[in-house]
């Protein structure tokens, strides 16, 4: 790893041309189209969502659904039958990663849940 002193307007012009949370490193290989892992520590390439995905709780339902119409529900325990809720979560982040879901995606499945009051840390 070197260190090189840049201008501001140099500095810019990377910043310009960046993406969120690449490092000037990143930027650089893309531009200069240099294959190869970079060697800054700490950022893994994400992945970015191409279809949509909704998941939501109504009455005892959860649903999850894509943008391409895949859809499914599933029945919801009682809010302190943390067992069936963990059942629950796991075959809803299932289906979600079996059509594509990013982590983000996964993520929200999971928050979908808790905000409808199914904790599993209680």
């Amino acid at each position: 790893m070197r260190t090189i002193r840049i201008s501001s307007e140099v500095w810019e012009a990377i910043a310009k041309v960046g993406k969120f949370g690449e490092t000037p490193d990143h930027v650089l290989r893309r531009v200069f189209e240099i294959d190869g892992a970079s060697r800054s520590a700490g950022f893994r390439k994400q992945r970015i969502a191409t279809k949509r995905m909704s998941s939501k709780v109504t009455g005892q339902e959860f649903t999850v659904t894509f943008s391409d119409g895949a859809s499914k529900s599933w029945a919801l325990p009682r809010r302190d039958d943390k067992a069936g809720i963990r059942r629950a979560r796991d075959t809803a982040v299932k289906f979600a990663k079996e059509n594509g879901a990013t982590t983000g995606q996964v993520y929200a499945v999971m928050k979908a849940l808790t905000e409808a009051g199914y904790h599993l840390t209680k």
